[in-house]
């Protein structure tokens, strides 16, 4: 992928950040979601409730996209 994930669609991203891997998991009583990824040691929270995607989650995004990139042959298969 040679271009960067640029969204405002909290849809968009939650269902990227499941295909990269990535786990959502409701903090109760806060409306609030945190996400997980085995690549980070830190997790992502955010507010569920709002629609625009938060840019921290952006940025992760774009960072697991590109150490698919570099890391893993068979992304250069999929053109």
């Amino acid at each position: 992928m040679n271009h960067a994930v640029h969204t405002s669609s909290s849809r968009k991203a939650k269902k990227i950040w499941i295909l990269l891997g990535g786990e959502m998991i409701s903090v109760r009583r806060t409306g609030e979601i945190r996400y997980v990824h085995s690549v980070f040691l830190d997790t992502v929270r955010a507010n569920d409730r709002r629609t625009d995607v938060p840019a921290v989650l952006l940025s992760r995004i774009n960072q697991l996209l590109r150490m698919k990139a570099v890391n893993d042959p068979i992304w250069d298969m999929v053109k």
